[in-house]
């Protein structure tokens, strides 16, 4: 059983003040911490921006991609480009997908073997270039992208914009399935984009969701030399977390995502999409003092996780009687930042009374 009894050295058993809950019942939320030799069985909500917890004191980490998972995810991309040129041309031959798989493989071996600077944020650019863009004057717009790739230096990073290979033309089919002409401003945008190395066009045919996602998580060798280049929470100008991040609103819900390892997705997602918000441009104007917000990538992975405790101070020095971790747990129907926290404490042997 459990106690409920202090002893000289304070709370020296293990105690217990979980009540019995109808089945039916929703769990209710706890958010008063727990004493340190206390078992937790409760529901609550996870700080957003420090991933601890109320009850437990536990830090939840940001799980990232080992470098064998992002070759899983590099090569899982090779593969879903193959299926998808196949389907795409309706090409049943053996190698109708081979072209696609080189053509990524071409643009994996150009980020790692270019010069420079590496790349900090991948940028989604049809899905900014058509960010609100559903007014009757809507269209594919080049400013909207120039704004972005503008915005993200000013704050530090380093752009690169993928586009599908039909938004490099003067004129293409927009997706109203209209028409749409380059004005002489914006074939500028695009030239002094590619110019730059800012900008990738797609080769046709293949799909840009696998190039921004497979830039995300490239190495960047020759650019890189083994550098991190995530952003600490210290840093007064860049949002934190991991670097390359990719800026995209997309909610990644296609059937094709469905292919990847679930788990592999779902820590890729987590680490590295940003989302962003502005006031949409009518042709090349927009409102005064204009700004994106971005959203930034998960601080804590929302996956099951363990975590240490942590230690308390008494009277000035740690104590460490009781240890132990804290699991939690995503419940689906819950909402995102909530957990399903269990934290059995385990007594730890004291050193001095050896």
């Amino acid at each position: 059983g459990f106690e409920n009894k202090d002893d000289s050295t304070g709370h020296d058993s293990l105690i217990s003040t979980l009540k019995e809950v109808h089945p039916l019942a929703p769990m209710p939320l706890t958010m008063q911490p727990a004493q340190r030799n206390e078992l937790v069985a409760s529901r609550v909500i996870l700080d957003r921006s420090t991933g601890i917890c109320p009850v437990t004191n536990a830090h939840q980490r940001l799980i990232l991609l080992e470098p064998e998972q992002r070759k899983q995810l590099h090569d899982e991309l090779l593969e879903l480009s193959r299926e998808q040129y196949a389907n795409y041309t309706r090409d049943e031959s053996k190698n109708s997908g081979e072209r696609a798989a080189q053509e990524l493989r071409k643009f994996a071996d150009w980020l790692d073997t270019r010069e420079g600077e590496p790349y900090t944020a991948i940028v989604d650019g049809a899905n900014v270039a058509y960010y609100m863009q559903t007014f009757d004057k809507g269209k594919f717009n080049l400013h909207q992208i120039k704004f972005m790739v503008d915005t993200l230096e000013s704050l530090g990073e380093k752009p690169l914009v993928i586009i599908p290979f039909k938004y490099g033309s003067n004129e293409f089919y927009s997706s109203k399935k209209e028409l749409q002409r380059l004005d002489p401003i914006e074939r500028q945008i695009f030239k002094e984009l590619n110019s730059s190395e800012k900008l990738y066009r797609v080769p046709p045919r293949c799909l840009d969701d696998y190039y921004w996602m497979l830039a995300s998580v490239s190495d960047q060798t020759a650019s890189r030399k083994g550098r991190d280049l995530s952003v600490p929470s210290s840093d007064p100008k860049r949002w934190p977390g991991t670097r390359p991040a990719l800026i995209s609103n997309d909610q990644m819900r296609d059937h094709k995502y469905g292919l990847l390892d679930p788990r592999l997705f779902r820590r890729w997602y987590g680490c590295h999409m940003v989302n962003y918000n502005f006031s949409a441009f009518v042709n090349g104007e927009c409102v005064v003092g204009n700004e994106i917000g971005f959203s930034q990538a998960d601080f804590f992975s929302r996956e099951i996780q363990a975590n240490k405790c942590s230690v308390e101070e008494v009277d000035g020095e740690e104590n460490n009687i009781w240890g132990g971790n804290a699991w939690h747990f995503p419940v689906s129907d819950w909402d995102l930042d909530e957990r399903f926290v269990v934290r059995i404490p385990k007594r730890q042997k004291n050193e001095s009374t050896k």
